[in-house]
């Protein structure tokens, strides 16, 4: 009886350490960090307006920057010109195209019909040769009337397009932010001339923050896209939750800075946890610690 205690017990002492093993959770330290968004101006230009600094506040579709777009309108109003002058022409262009029908139209009735008594020796080859050359000029001026319309067309469509073209960049002189979130850096102040597609701020998304753990293989096969996180602010007592968003599929060695043998054997994988920010408590690189 006695020795049959003495196989129980670490059998029992195991089976207890390993259930606490199983149970175990993974804890690490993290930077917390946001969504950083370069936000470009499209139009270059004099930059007339900064309506933010450093460290502002700014909500969704608020105008951070203003470009000049003078030389745009000047250029706006002369395609406008052209637009209205084209205009006139296609109305000239119609009414040649219908005449210039009409009149194919009619010489192609009046030969056909002198072909037909010609055919039975009822009219003179003379005539039917005159009406033959009325005939080809009428579809000659005809062809030449569709060639210009179509011209004025395909001139309109270019005019047209380079006005929404125009309306577009005077549009997108108006910076405005994508996104909410704290500016960070500004790369311009007024006054100064910018480059298209030049960022001006640089926006921080403080309402969805994420972190980045390394989890060991051993612990790897625990760990699941949407598996619940908790997320820890040091020197607060606070818990925000958080989900795990991507695993990588490729291992890394840690310390990625030594590189003896045994920190070679030390294989980790790196997991995204995403945390909502609703109330703006967390801030960009701040340290926390993390829960899975």
């Amino acid at each position: 009886m006695k020795q049959s205690s003495k196989i129980f017990l670490p059998a029992l002492l195991l089976l207890i350490s390993c259930e606490k093993k199983e149970n175990s959770t993974f804890q690490a330290s993290a930077i917390i960090e946001g969504t950083a968004i370069k936000v470009s101006a499209q139009t270059g230009g004099y930059l007339m307006q900064m309506n933010f600094d450093e460290g502002q506040e700014v909500q969704i579709g608020q105008t951070i920057a203003v470009v000049d777009t003078e030389k745009l309108s000047y250029q706006l109003e002369q395609v406008r010109a052209n637009l209205d002058e084209l205009n006139v022409q296609h109305r000239i262009a119609t009414t040649s195209l219908r005449r210039a029908q009409d009149d194919h139209d009619y010489a192609k009735t009046k030969y056909e019909r002198y072909l037909e008594l010609f055919q039975k020796n009822a009219a003179s080859q003379q005539v039917l040769d005159d009406l033959k050359i009325s005939y080809d000029r009428a579809v000659t001026a005809l062809e030449s009337a569709r060639q210009s319309f179509q011209s004025i067309a395909s001139r309109e469509k270019s005019l047209e397009a380079q006005a929404k073209l125009l309306r577009r960049q005077i549009n997108d002189a108006l910076v405005k932010a994508p996104v909410g979130g704290t500016i960070t850096t500004r790369y311009y102040d007024a006054g100064e001339t910018i480059p298209a597609n030049a960022p001006v701020v640089e926006i921080i998304d403080l309402s969805k923050m994420w972190a980045k753990v390394y989890v060991s293989e051993t612990y790897l096969s625990r760990v699941k896209i949407g598996q619940p996180a908790q997320v820890k602010i040091d020197g607060a007592s606070q818990t925000l939750s958080g989900a795990v968003a991507w695993i990588s599929a490729k291992a890394e060695f840690t310390p990625k800075n030594i590189l003896t043998q045994e920190s070679r054997t030390a294989l980790v994988y790196a997991v995204k946890i995403n945390v909502d920010n609703p109330d703006g408590i967390l801030k960009h690189g701040m340290p926390v610690s993390i829960s899975l």
